[in-house]
């Protein structure tokens, strides 16, 4: 299962939002900058995450985004049925009207299992969970430089 292009912009924003919990709100504009994507865009799944109650939306000069939730209640499952919806289980074969029966049954029970399987493993990874990960990235790359004394 790959994510969509959406989910993964939006992972992305949330990942940005919850480096910063609960400091300050970050623009749309500055999160698209960072993740080099269409801040109109971005405007548009954060606005549907809004909607559903991941993120906060604070006007004014000073305004932006934050999470409504602590990131480890905001799981990635959460965020691909908010953002892609519940896609329907398709048996992967394109021409069904020359698969047996038999065939077609087959195949849609290990596509559904399949589908079961990930979404249970995508409800179990939080945000939380990936924040933590681009720490431990952003430590490696830190403990990696070389450093010269002068």
């Amino acid at each position: 299962m790959k994510l969509s292009t959406r989910s993964t912009y939006g992972l992305r924003a949330l990942i940005e939002l919850g480096l910063g919990t609960g400091r300050v709100p970050l623009s749309a504009s500055l999160i698209a900058k960072q993740q080099s994507l269409s801040p109109a865009y971005l405007e548009q799944l954060l606005h549907r995450l809004k909607l559903r109650g991941l993120v906060l939306s604070i006007r004014g000069p000073k305004g932006g985004y934050l999470l409504a939730k602590k990131p480890q209640q905001v799981t990635v499952a959460e965020v691909v049925h908010v953002l892609d919806g519940q896609p329907p289980v398709k048996n992967g074969n394109g021409n069904a009207k020359d698969t047996p029966r038999h065939a077609q049954r087959i195949a849609h029970a290990v596509f559904h299992c399949v589908h079961e399987r990930l979404l249970k493993s995508l409800d179990e990874v939080t945000l939380k969970d990936l924040c933590d990960e681009v720490r431990e990235q952003d430590d490696e790359a830190l403990d990696h430089r070389y450093v010269f004394h002068i």
